[in-house]
């Protein structure tokens, strides 16, 4: 065998080496290029669940709110309701009993300022009142 001949098989060894290489280099590049495309559609499922999930919070935290708000209305309208019936009931003692000139209130005035006490504290606790202010007769029954 001639150096000429040995070159040339060199050669072809080496072009053949280079298109062995370039080939796995080529098809490595595919394969890293499937496992990019399956992480970011991992990537893709989880943001989807993340987002779904938020939805559903959201949709739930919405709910929540809305069930507040009409909470704060009834809430309201009771407690208007009462406070008008107190103040009605307050105007009607002041008229009856004009305020003596030792400046203490009397027996009706008291209960009617204990009973709009009782209706914010009822208002403010969520508990609420019934209309019109039940007045007690004893004023310590408020508290």
């Amino acid at each position: 065998m001639n150096w000429k001949q040995f070159f040339i098989g060199g050669i072809v060894v080496a072009v053949i080496a280079a298109a062995g290489a370039a080939g796995g280099w080529v098809v490595q590049g595919w394969r890293k290029d499937a496992d990019i495309a399956d992480l970011k559609r991992e990537q893709a499922d989880d943001r989807a669940a993340g987002t779904a999930a938020a939805l559903t919070d959201l949709v739930t935290a919405a709910g929540n709110v809305k069930a507040a708000a009409q909470g704060y209305v009834s809430a309201r309208n009771d407690l208007t309701t009462a406070m008008s019936a107190i103040s009605k009931d307050l105007k009607n003692v002041q008229k009856q009993n004009p305020l003596p000139v030792d400046c203490r209130p009397d027996a009706g005035r008291l209960r009617n300022l204990q009973a709009a006490v009782a209706a914010a504290n009822a208002a403010a606790s969520g508990t609420g009142q019934q209309s019109g202010g039940a007045l007690s007769a004893d004023p310590r029954a408020a508290n």
